[in-house]
């Protein structure tokens, strides 16, 4: 059972991290270059398509992980589950306390009747920035189920 919960982990860990660093690397500097109306379109379009699959797959991420702990044969992967989750509920930390937040203020705005201090309030800068730590978050994440199942197949 060790190995099939490990591979979902990595899978879906995988995705996560793809996901994300697909935003990091394309989606949020193509959104910087955006004039303000074109950004919020974009970000109105994107968000209802991302949001409801990453939250999920880092969800089943960290239940598997939890699983993986609980069965864990030695101490070192115990250890190494245990860091994979405090990594993954960090993600789950920035994203609804940073990202949701600044996606939420992004959603209730209408392009074509922007507020007069947007540009005080372009929320880009700090989206990408905290976007950038989950993104290499997942990414060591990612690398660490690849080396949690070495633990479950030899």
């Amino acid at each position: 059972m060790g190995v099939l919960v490990s591979q979902i982990s990595i899978a879906l860990s995988g995705l996560v991290a793809g996901m994300l660093l697909w935003s990091a690397i394309g989606g949020v500097p193509w959104m910087r270059r955006l004039p303000a109306g074109e950004y919020v379109r974009l970000h109105q379009y994107w968000s209802p398509r991302f949001d409801p699959l990453g939250p999920i797959m880092v969800v089943g991420v960290l239940a598997c992980d939890v699983y993986l702990l609980l069965v864990a044969p030695t101490k070192g992967a115990q250890y190494l589950l245990g860091t994979l989750i405090a990594a993954l509920v960090a993600v789950i930390v920035i994203s609804a306390t940073r990202n949701a937040v600044l996606k939420k203020r992004v959603m209730r705005l209408d392009p074509d009747d922007l507020p007069a201090d947007w540009q005080e309030r372009d929320p880009r800068p700090a989206f990408g920035k905290w976007n950038m730590v989950r993104t290499v978050i997942t990414v060591l994440v990612f690398l660490g189920n690849v080396e949690a199942m070495a633990v479950y197949t030899l």
